[in-house]
């Protein structure tokens, strides 16, 4: 159990990565590849990039690792981390940093002042009021990683949460609208830009600005100015039709 101490400052300066971090889906990506057996999640990916990479030996650097096993799938790494941090922002302004710590059960406890994360290591850390950078990572797996240097930035790498909605919802929710339009209102459950929901439905910008008016238009999403940009919600009636869907 890795055990990290918050300040009162420390609090006040955590924050949520903005994008994956590419050192560390290398690494994490590279543990799953020496594993027999992977993570369901993980089946067709390892299976493609274990027939895809040349022989140990033959051009086996980092570079060319990254080529084969990251590059073609960097959308669903940058959707996966996208979907986490979309969630952590609802628990942010639901419920402050102790919502947001507490968002990430049952990975880790929070149990004010001190975080509790599953890790391989037996360990407490403090953060000398410089806070801690929440980094959500795709290849992560169950247990969270923070580097054991005391005077590295404090970064505490986590698995990204994963889409709660399931095959079945997407599926009735397709029929009664459509694939795209679905996947976007399933994704709008936790504030989103507009090209966040680009990447995580897989479609063109211009595709999802079609689609995001028609949602608006129903009633269905609603979208509020947020800095220079916007984020894109579902109302509470684009909720029920969710919910409902997986009645």
């Amino acid at each position: 159990m890795l055990r990290i101490h918050f300040s009162d400052t420390d609090l006040l300066n955590t924050r949520v990565a903005t994008a994956p971090d590419l050192h560390w889906e290398l690494v994490l990506s590279m543990r799953h590849l020496r594993r027999r057996v992977v993570p369901p999640r993980y089946a067709a990916w390892h299976r493609d990039v274990v027939a895809r990479l040349p022989p140990p030996g033959r051009a086996r650097s980092a570079e060319a690792y990254r080529e084969v096993a990251l590059d073609p799938y960097w959308e669903a790494v940058r959707s996966s981390v996208d979907g986490d941090r979309a969630l952590r922002i609802r628990a942010l302004l639901d419920g402050g940093v102790n919502g947001l710590l507490r968002s990430y059960a049952p990975t880790m406890r929070w149990l004010p002042p001190t975080l509790h994360v599953r890790s391989a290591v037996e360990r407490d850390r403090e953060l000398g009021g410089r806070g801690l950078l929440l980094q959500p990572s795709h290849f992560c797996h169950g247990a969270g990683h923070l580097p054991e240097d005391p005077d590295a930035p404090p970064v505490l790498v986590h698995p990204a949460a994963q889409p709660q909605t399931g095959p079945v919802a997407d599926k009735a929710l397709a029929r009664l609208m459509g694939a795209t339009r679905a996947g976007i209102l399933i994704a709008a459950g936790t504030a989103c830009t507009s090209g966040e929901l680009a990447r995580r439905v897989g479609v063109s910008a211009p595709t999802v600005s079609h689609h995001l008016a028609a949602l608006r238009d129903a009633g269905l999403l609603r979208t509020v100015p947020h800095g220079t940009t916007a984020l894109h919600v579902r109302t509470r009636t684009g909720s029920a039709l969710v919910h409902s869907s997986c009645e």
